[in-house]
């Protein structure tokens, strides 16, 4: 796509506010929110919802969740850290496997941390859990067309899914991946929203949550119910830095929101791929960041100037786990597996109770003046940090922060278009070129403006992602 159209394509403006998502419906659903009535946190999470039904193998409440949330008025936004926690036998385990444990399968499953993330946005809302629910409940009643996106995913984790559902799934039938277009009907996960309604944070506490520790437990698993009940969504201030004479926060330990301040801090300008690569080794003990994937990130504004970035999370590869609970059609996560250290006496070691380190962060700017102005993120697991930055130090750059909403909004959609660079499997370099192909590189960011008559938000349209202002 031509960038200058993709540009252009990229950011909606409005009056009453606007939604930025990685799925079209999503961002629609989240509008419909605000014409409802909602604020930014109410159109944020009925989107996130949605996402959980229309983008199964990135994100659901068998994940996890961090959020930026500025409050109208509020001089500086609030972190939001719903993280699962490790569970009480994940250490035990590890030691008798020779701290061997493997990123997928039953032994990776973590504790749901996004349950208790949703829940406590949507408790800041207007509009409540039955409605912000509602039409993600619809979606799934009534099925979903199963997207390039979801198939492509599907495609990548095909082993995985086969090998811990050799009969078959909801996502991937015994017979054949499901073709592009498949209507997908997910009563199961239709029946778990419901629970989420009703329980909120505490979806998983009885009939549920026994049919996930089933299935983990027919894996190899160690989760419990008293595990399930461990998970918590945590507020605080966000952590933060000066960058090119502005303030700008991001969410705290242990996401990965201060490397990102580390990688800004440690260049000057806009920073290049060996900036910002060698600012993370630094940060990082040398160690390079991984390819990965599996996340979505969902941005909302409203008129009286709240705001809310949102990223929710499978983890890694494309299907978390890989198990999927047959009459949930959930998901499961596999955070402990992928983020804890199994060493012994790690910081980062699965210490019952400890959230292990996370990829997922979100970040906000501020003007000259002080007064957040930008709120944004991006899924890539580790090509986080250098997709943020890549974007961060643009829009810093370009002024876009301090400029009229006309000008602002020009900078966000040049920003979002600019050619991206990551790092591959090999631990090579690659950027995008005028005839990239259209997988190629997978950041998805999602960005509102604040401020004044007129707000806006964007998202990068090449993997499905979508603005919708209203």
């Amino acid at each position: 796509m031509e960038s200058t159209l993709l540009a252009r394509r990229a950011v909606a403006s409005g009056t009453l506010g606007a939604v930025a998502a990685g799925s079209r419906t999503a961002a629609a659903i989240g509008s419909a929110a605000l014409l409802d009535g909602g604020s930014a946190v109410d159109a944020a999470v009925a989107a996130a919802l949605a996402e959980t039904v229309l983008l199964p193998p990135k994100c659901g409440l068998g994940g996890d969740l961090v959020a930026l949330v500025l409050p109208a008025g509020a001089a500086a936004p609030e972190s939001l850290v719903a993280i699962g926690p490790a569970a009480a036998g994940l250490a035990g385990l590890a030691e008798r496997q020779g701290w061997e444990v493997a990123p997928t399968g039953g032994a990776a499953v973590g504790v749901p941390g996004a349950p208790a993330g949703y829940a406590a946005l949507a408790d800041l809302g207007r509009l409540g859990r039955g409605r912000l629910a509602a039409p993600a409940i619809a979606l799934a009643e009534r099925g979903v067309p199963w997207s390039a996106v979801c198939a492509r995913l599907a495609a990548e984790a095909d082993d995985l899914l086969v090998r811990h559902a050799p009969g078959g799934s909801v996502f991937r039938p015994a017979a054949a991946r499901l073709p592009v277009g498949t209507r997908v009907r997910l009563p199961g996960l239709a029946r778990l929203l419901r629970g989420f309604v009703e329980e909120g944070a505490g979806v998983f506490a009885g009939e549920l949550g026994a049919e996930v520790l089933a299935t983990v437990a027919e894996h190899g698993g160690v989760l419990t119910a008293a595990d399930l009940a461990s998970a918590r969504a945590s507020w605080s201030p966000p952590t933060s830095a000066r960058v090119a004479g502005r303030t700008v926060w991001a969410t705290p330990d242990p996401t990965h929101g201060p490397a990102l301040l580390g990688a800004l801090a440690a260049v000057a300008g806009p920073p290049g791929p060996a900036e910002v690569l060698a600012a993370l080794e630094r940060m990082n003990g040398g160690r390079r960041p991984a390819l990965t994937g599996g996340t979505s990130a969902v941005a909302a504004v409203d008129a009286e100037g709240g705001a809310v970035v949102v990223v929710h999370s499978n983890s890694w590869p494309q299907f978390g786990s890989g198990l999927v609970v047959p009459g949930l059609d959930l998901v499961l996560g596999n955070r402990a597996g992928r983020g804890f250290t199994f060493e012994p006496g790690h910081p980062n070691a699965p210490v019952a109770g400890r959230r292990p380190r996370t990829t997922l962060h979100a970040w906000a700017a501020a003007d000259r003046s002080g007064r957040p102005a930008v709120l944004g993120a991006t899924p890539g697991g580790e090509q986080q940090v250098p997709w943020n930055a890549q974007l961060l130090g643009r829009l810093l750059a370009s002024g876009a922060p301090d400029g009229d909403p006309v000008a602002a909004d020009l900078a966000v959609g040049a920003a979002l278009a600019a050619p991206r660079w990551a790092l591959d499997a090999d631990g090579r370099v690659t950027g995008e070129t005028a005839g990239a192909p259209p997988w190629s590189a997978r950041s998805s960011h999602v960005v509102v403006r604040v401020g004044g008559d007129v707000v806006s938000a964007a998202a990068d349209p090449r993997l499905d992602g979508a603005a919708v202002a209203v």
